[in-house]
């Protein structure tokens, strides 16, 4: 009866992830980073000054993530 791996469970708590995860990269999505760095961007008086620097902040560290995800992409390519 229990071949493992034929039938993987997933929490509720992974799955929600996955749905956050997936909203997030959406470009399509209202609820995508793309989709809110452009409304603050249009709409400048929305931050202010320190949530603009933390946005900075926030976004330089993702960019330090991007020879990461480059080497995943590669790997999952292959």
């Amino acid at each position: 009866m229990g071949n493992s791996g034929e039938n993987e469970v997933i929490s509720q708590g992974e799955i929600d992830d996955l749905l956050r995860i997936n909203e997030f990269i959406e470009p399509d999505t209202k609820d995508s980073l793309q989709h809110e760095l452009k409304e603050a961007i249009l709409d400048s008086g929305k931050l202010d000054l320190s949530q603009w620097i933390e946005l900075r902040k926030q976004l330089h560290e993702i960019e330090e993530l991007i020879p990461h995800i480059d080497l995943i992409i590669k790997l999952k390519n292959e």
